[in-house]
């Protein structure tokens, strides 16, 4: 398991995926200002598919990454936390201007699966705990030194516990609100929920990439994947695990086909700041939406949904470059002196 390099295509599904997200909540939020009913607007869940977009492409990177060796844990979390820390004081700061209630606690701070999250802060960040626990898996493969045919094994065993989970400790289906709190807030059953589905299709699409794409073409991927992806939307069940696990295999159906894709920059500059604008654009939608609400009736739904996108999407942006740029800058080369300090030791 080789590095994984940079891959336009891969950027261009992170903005993609994204966009998805920040649709949703604009959406969600502006109807929720104007006390209107979101979901004839929302038919489908862009939001769900932006998660599950981002989590097929986690386990694809990590998969690429593995040959960091001990330092692949520290490194993911040198990418996750920062950001997130940083995000947490703004949001306080925007609570703080729009007079809401906000408070900090230790897990939510630490990102430790629990059963309630702390939505004071607006950031959807019970994601990031199934991140995460997705690298401590993948750090404990590291570990244990484990040959891609063991690693397979692995994950094929990671789904079977997830299905017999799911059957002795049903979730039930995402969309309901009930049952989608469960998913997202599954406390001690972060691994065996049916998201890490997603991370698993993601991490196996990487590992079977060269014969995957020996043997079938992209145009092909890409009709699979919009085959796989109607097919999903019949699939409303007590359990979301049917579901999961054929919009797992479209999603990785679709990073497979674009990976060696080249874009324009200017969308892989998308991607390179999507994480920060997953993080803030939240917060500053509800802060907004909230004000909106507070004057309920007085401005149509266009003008609301338009004020909360633009928004959301350029204080997201600004904050997802400046914390690209500190991550270049300042966490990156933090890692390549270290390296360059335990080779030198290495030679002596």
């Amino acid at each position: 398991m080789t590095g994984s390099p940079r891959s336009d295509g891969i950027q261009a599904l992170r903005a993609l995926a994204c966009l998805f997200v920040l649709f949703q909540h604009a959406t969600f939020f502006a109807a929720f200002a104007r006390d209107v009913d979101y979901h004839p607007f929302l038919a489908i869940n862009f939001g769900r598919a932006g998660v599950s977009l981002f989590f097929v492409i986690s386990g694809f990177v990590m998969a690429g990454c593995m040959n960091e060796g001990k330092t692949f844990l520290l490194r993911r979390l040198a990418r996750i936390y920062p950001p997130f820390w940083i995000s947490i004081a703004l949001s306080f700061a925007i609570a703080s201007v729009a007079a809401t209630r906000w408070h900090i606690d230790w897990p939510s701070v630490l990102l430790v699966p629990v059963t309630a999250v702390n939505n004071t802060y607006g950031i959807p960040y019970w994601t990031l705990c199934y991140e995460v626990a997705f690298y401590v898996v993948v750090y404990a493969l590291v570990l244990a030194s484990a040959r891609r045919d063991r690693v397979l094994i692995a994950c094929m065993i990671w789904i079977l516990a997830i299905v017999l989970a799911d059957a002795y400790h049903a979730f039930g289906y995402v969309d309901d609100n009930v049952a989608f709190a469960g998913i997202a807030q599954p406390g001690k059953w972060i691994l065996l929920t049916p998201y890490p589905l997603f991370f698993i299709a993601g991490f196996v699409a990487a590992m079977l990439k060269t014969e995957v794409l020996k043997r079938i073409s992209p145009t092909s991927l890409l009709i699979g994947a919009v085959a796989l992806y109607a097919f999903s939307s019949s699939l409303k069940l007590g359990s979301s695990v049917p579901m999961f696990v054929v919009q797992a295999c479209a999603f990785a159906c679709i990073v497979l086909a674009v990976c060696e894709k080249k874009i324009h920059r200017l969308i892989g500059w998308c991607g390179d700041i999507s994480y920060g604008t997953y993080l803030m654009h939240l917060p500053i939608i509800i802060a907004i939406a909230q004000a909106f609400h507070a004057r309920s009736g007085q401005y149509r739904l266009s003008i609301i949904w338009i004020t909360l996108a633009l928004a959301g999407s350029i204080g997201g942006m600004l904050f997802g470059y400046a914390e690209y740029q500190f991550h270049g800058r300042v966490i990156k080369p933090l890692f390549r002196r270290s390296g360059q300090v335990q080779r030198e030791k290495a030679r002596v």
